[in-house]
């Protein structure tokens, strides 16, 4: 959910909400490409680094960061920043969370297997959920860029304190 703005809306944002035109557009959605191309390396050495849970964490902080930043900033500097992290996030996060499922997971072969199937399925529906939740409400407030920013901020905070939650809930896991 925290990822659907960008993937839906970066461009026209930077194209028609800035005025930049569609060229300037498209630079911006090349920066997207260069961060998913290395988001997958980042996210590995980071959770070999500091764990599943960590690494997770560190992740949706950093994409509630991106979102975020556009809500109040505009600039190059945002702009590249918020491409970037979330371009890495995009096949990036998709590991992290999955390793942070098996985690929280009972170690017994089955249930892993569920929870991975599960966490699968809940991250295609959000995602489509969410383009159809952010479309509507784009048309329904007049293309409100920020709004959507916001929300996707929002959700990545959640996303947060759900998993502090559930390493509190499952104090065994092998995870900080």
């Amino acid at each position: 959910v925290g990822q659907v703005p960008h993937m839906v809306l970066l461009v026209d944002f930077v194209a028609r909400g800035l005025g930049h035109g569609l060229d300037v557009g498209a630079r911006y959605w090349v920066l997207v490409g260069l961060g998913a191309t290395a988001g997958p390396l980042l996210a590995g050495a980071l959770a070999d680094r500091i764990g599943f849970a960590g690494a997770v964490r560190v992740a949706f902080v950093l994409q509630g960061a991106a979102a975020a930043v556009l809500t109040v900033w505009s600039g190059t500097a945002a702009l590249v920043f918020s491409s970037v992290v979330i371009g890495a996030s995009v096949p990036g996060v998709v590991p992290l969370v999955l390793g942070r499922v098996l985690e929280l997971a009972s170690t017994e072969g089955h249930a892993r297997k569920v929870a991975w199937s599960r966490g699968t399925t809940a991250f295609a529906v959000g995602q489509a959920a969410a383009a159809y939740g952010y479309s509507y409400l784009f048309a329904r407030t007049g293309g409100d860029y920020v709004l959507l920013f916001a929300i996707a901020a929002g959700a990545l905070v959640v996303a947060v304190a759900i998993d502090i939650v559930a390493n509190t809930v499952r104090p065994g896991s092998r995870s900080a």
